[in-house]
């Protein structure tokens, strides 16, 4: 690296956040905001326009469009300028960090270190779908050595990076702002919005509807939204009363996904009682409104909607994979279960629905630990102490262990 590192201990450092999506990226936006408020000197770095940029600007964070997006034959041309792009701006910011998120982001930051200046070059991992891609993996493993730092957005991604052969790699996790949802929120709202009593169970998924061009989620979109409709049958079954609630709504681009999860659900003979509201805004009263909240996803990191549910105080019920044992410990928080297993996830949405008091004891064990686990001024500073002790060549501080939370 050709950074000066004498006194990185002390100074605010230039750090430019490098990531590939400008529509939703909440982790994001947060953790540029709160590198920003700790004094750093922070430059984002977006594919294009869109609500995250948007959001960025408007927080006062410098922001640069640098369109390093689409990997097609015609496309390339595009990329190679927008690679010569970020290699430009590196130079010109001169950062002390080059931090970088999701697969493309990542990669294009590896390549600009060939050219550009060499800061210290770190990249988060988010998720590790793209493994799954032999393009994808091979490209990743053979520009993993020009990482200083690999942060996992979990353990068992990091664990996942160190077999790949990261150089070093440490854990922090994507934190937001824990103390915005109240869990003693009315859930009436809600309930009322779908003429539903204060007493009828309910069950809900939270989560973005896109698919992968990937083979092993070509059945099953790797959020999981077939495992929870296929689930239904089951589930009501043996609570006849319940009512379901999918809440979110396609992903740019996946025109026609949602309809496919309506239709599965007519087929199934669940429609009247599996509702898609869409997209919406009103996150804490949503959860408020329901009784249990689950996670089917067969790949995942933390999931800010898990965490979520929990600071709600919900009873959760996740696939167990990825960094989902992270944020649900099973048995304590929540449960888990095996990922693509409708049965499995039904009779544990059934056994939390049927032992309120668990639930609750869970939900409240569960807001505890997220508050001290998920705290975006905890993650932020994590990521701080990396940064530092990384540029100082100092042993890298091994942050967002359960072990930390009191019991």
């Amino acid at each position: 690296m050709s950074t000066n590192r004498r006194g990185a201990s002390e100074r605010p450092l230039r750090v430019l956040q490098v990531t590939s999506t400008a529509v939703g990226g909440d982790w994001f936006h947060d953790q540029v905001t709160g590198l920003a408020r700790r004094g750093h000197e922070v430059c984002a770095v977006v594919p294009g326009e869109g609500p995250l940029t948007a959001r960025l600007r408007a927080a006062g964070v410098r922001t640069e469009v640098v369109p390093m997006s689409g990997w097609r034959p015609r496309q390339l041309p595009r990329v190679a300028a927008a690679q010569l792009r970020l290699v430009r701006l590196i130079r010109r910011f001169r950062p002390d960090v080059v931090h970088g998120h999701l697969v493309k982001a990542n990669i294009a930051c590896r390549l600009a270190s060939l050219a550009a200046p060499r800061p210290l070059l770190v990249n988060q991992i988010a998720g590790v779908v793209h493994l799954r891609s032999p393009l994808f993996n091979r490209i990743d493993r053979a520009t993993l050595p020009r990482v200083d730092v690999l942060i996992g957005s979990c353990h068992a991604f990091a664990d996942r990076y160190r077999q790949l052969g990261a150089r070093t790699a440490t854990v922090s996790h994507y934190g937001c702002d824990v103390h915005r949802l109240d869990p003693t929120a009315s859930g009436q709202p809600f309930r009322a919005e779908f003429g539903l009593a204060a007493d009828t169970p309910t069950v809900g998924m939270l989560a973005h509807m896109y698919r992968s061009r990937l083979q092993a989620f070509q059945d099953i979109g790797f959020k999981g939204h077939e495992v929870f409709i296929d689930a239904a049958p089951r589930l009501l079954d043996r609570v006849p009363t319940a009512h379901l609630f999918v809440v979110g709504d396609e992903f740019t681009g996946d025109v026609g996904y949602r309809r496919q999860l309506e239709e599965r659900a007519a087929r199934l003979g669940v429609a009247e009682r599996v509702h898609f509201t869409g997209r919406r805004t009103d996150v804490q009263d949503v959860l408020a409104g329901l009784d249990v909240a689950v996670t089917p996803s067969l790949e995942e990191s933390a999931s800010y909607a898990t965490v979520e549910a929990l600071l709600m105080e919900r009873g959760v019920v996740a696939s167990d994979v990825g960094g989902l044992p992270d944020t649900v410990q099973h048995g304590e928080t929540g449960l888990l279960v095996p990922p693509a297993d409708p049965g499995a996830l039904a009779d544990a949405v059934v056994e939390l629905l049927e032992a309120p008091q668990q639930r609750a004891a869970m939900g409240r064990l569960g807001r505890d630990r997220c508050l001290h686990l998920f705290d975006i001024e905890r993650t932020v500073a994590d990521v701080e102490a990396i940064y530092r002790a990384a540029l100082d060549g100092r042993p890298l501080p091994q942050s967002g262990r359960l072990s930390e939370v009191a019991r």
